[in-house]
């Protein structure tokens, strides 16, 4: 074999390598699905001059979806993860915030999440109820404008009474 074969060879072994160490790298890169401007915002609600926007974000094999939230004109929530349940009030929106990065995760993500509340009047989000191991949620309402969350997990279902809706 002459030196310029040996040389073509080792030189072809050197690029597989970095192309195959680069793939690798891009691979264990983390996906920024708030950033990726594949998936608009739409609006989720409205309230006059307040608009509630959700950006779809993925969803889980067999599973729910999950959204980005945020306000417009003035933002106040993070890059959080949030079912695309929602519950609309007079005053503002209950949220299924999820605890646990469904991207990260992916068909292992445990339903671990918070039910908040979103004020428009004082333009902030509070965290009502936490660790509801469901993402099937309903609600219900009362005679008595009480309000009942029903989260259902596929073997029980469990009742959650709202006690501080009102004065959140």
């Amino acid at each position: 074999m002459e030196t310029s074969t040996i040389l073509y060879i080792i030189l072809g072994i050197l690029v597989l390598v970095l192309l195959l160490q680069k793939k690798r790298i891009d691979k264990n890169a983390e996906y920024d699905s708030y950033a990726d401007e594949k998936n608009e915002w739409s609006i989720l609600t409205s309230f006059s001059e307040l608009k509630i926007l959700s950006k779809y974000a993925g969803e889980l094999r067999f599973g729910p979806a999950f959204v980005h939230i945020k306000t417009e004109p003035k933002n106040v929530f993070g890059k959080e993860f949030y079912g695309d349940w929602v519950f609309r009030t007079e005053n503002g929106v209950y949220l299924q915030k999820w605890n646990s990065n469904p991207i990260k995760s992916g068909v292992l993500t445990r339903a671990d999440n918070d039910l908040t509340y979103y004020d428009r009047l004082k333009n902030k989000n509070k965290v009502l109820e936490t660790g509801i191991k469901s993402f099937h949620w309903t609600m219900e309402k009362d005679e008595n404008n009480g309000l009942t969350l029903i989260s259902d997990n596929g073997k029980t279902k469990k009742r959650i009474k709202i006690t501080n809706a009102n004065n959140v």
